[in-house]
């Protein structure tokens, strides 16, 4: 008599929108500009080797997607981090809580359970700042982090709230 106690099916962890880890910039350049999305592309001054490549739509989300924006990290113009934002200001923030908290029980699902990684809470000049963040690592180097901010604006008495996905492949960024 055989049983499994709790096995998940680990799938390998890819980049969003198409992209592969180690590609080039000019694919994502390629993809927003058919999309006609808003592209910024920036080098990191204390990093050389490292540029950043933002694509937002001008208003609204990504086309045929929830997020908001994406940003694609490349180092020596290989692509090692792309992270994909949800939660505009205007968006309701617990619905946006919810939809972190169902997002992460899927991708559990897909990649392995979640740990736990940071919590804070500060008080900032007219507020309350909160965050807490999720990682999972479905391969060695390969790592799924999920970060969820609130601010709590007592002077304009608001809430906002924001999530981030971020696909990370450390093993890309040559070792020292």
């Amino acid at each position: 008599m055989g049983f499994t106690v709790g096995s998940y099916a680990q799938e390998v962890l890819l980049p969003p929108f198409g992209l592969q880890w180690g590609g080039e910039a000019e694919t994502l350049k390629k993809w927003a500009s058919d999309q006609q999305l808003k592209i910024t592309e920036r080098a990191l001054s204390d990093k050389p080797r490292h540029t950043i490549i933002r694509v937002k739509s001008a208003s609204g989300p990504l086309p045929d997607h929830k997020a908001d924006a994406l940003e694609a990290r490349y180092h020596a113009g290989k692509l090692y981090e792309v992270s994909v934002h949800y939660g505009a200001t205007t968006g309701d923030p617990k619905s946006i809580v919810n939809e972190f908290n169902n997002l992460k029980s899927l991708l559990a699902v897909k990649h392995g359970m979640f740990s736990p990684n940071n919590k804070q809470q500060k008080k900032v000049e007219g507020g309350i700042s909160k965050s807490v963040s999720y990682h999972v690592e479905p391969v060695s180097g390969v790592v799924l982090l999920m970060v969820l901010s609130e601010f709590e604006d007592r002077v304009r008495e608001a809430h906002y709230a924001r999530f981030s996905l971020i696909y990370r492949n450390q093993n890309i960024i040559q070792k020292k």
